[in-house]
């Protein structure tokens, strides 16, 4: 399983990113995965007064719901990024896109929004694409290909193309 992160502080379009490389792999027919780091403190949300609520209530350390198409897992129990990106495994994912996690060291995609965003170029390892807001900013990156977040839905498959040469070597 390849592993790519997309990394960035808040409210500089990670999700955003995100959504529309998973759909571009998804189009292309790779098994892709995601996994988004809840950085802003606190919990995710969970749906209250449910059944599978009431069993994390209980004292469930995981609780699951399955539909028809859909399985939903909750886990009441601490898990960093290695244990969950071993659950993700057993599903037999081709690529798991990570929002967030800005300190772990997988392959990464930056998102620089504004000029004090430049410093997670020094501050973070394994970095190989950098998108940006500003044509200023672009200015300042030289050692990563650098994408145009205005241009994201035009760039997408460079990007993409980009991401799978750095993942395949």
């Amino acid at each position: 399983m390849n592993i790519c992160q997309v990394v960035g502080y808040k409210n500089s379009g990670k999700t955003t990113l995100m959504t529309q490389l998973i759909k571009f792999f998804s189009d292309d027919g790779v098994q892709v995965a995601s996994l988004k780091h809840h950085g802003h403190g606190g919990e995710p949300s969970v749906v209250d007064n449910t059944d599978s609520h009431q069993h994390m209530q209980a004292g469930s350390l995981i609780s699951g719901v399955q539909g028809e198409q859909i399985s939903q897992f909750t886990f009441n129990t601490d898990m960093n990024l290695d244990r969950l990106i071993e659950l993700y495994r057993y599903f037999q994912v081709e690529l798991l896109l990570v929002e967030g996690y800005k300190k772990a060291d997988y392959p990464k995609v930056v998102i620089v929004r504004t000029q004090r965003d430049l410093s997670l170029l020094d501050e973070l390892s394994t970095i190989i694409a950098v998108v940006t807001w500003e044509p200023e900013l672009r200015e300042n990156v030289t050692e990563f290909p650098v994408f145009d977040m205005d241009e994201i839905n035009a760039d997408i498959a460079r990007l993409a193309d980009c991401i799978r040469r750095c993942l395949n070597g």
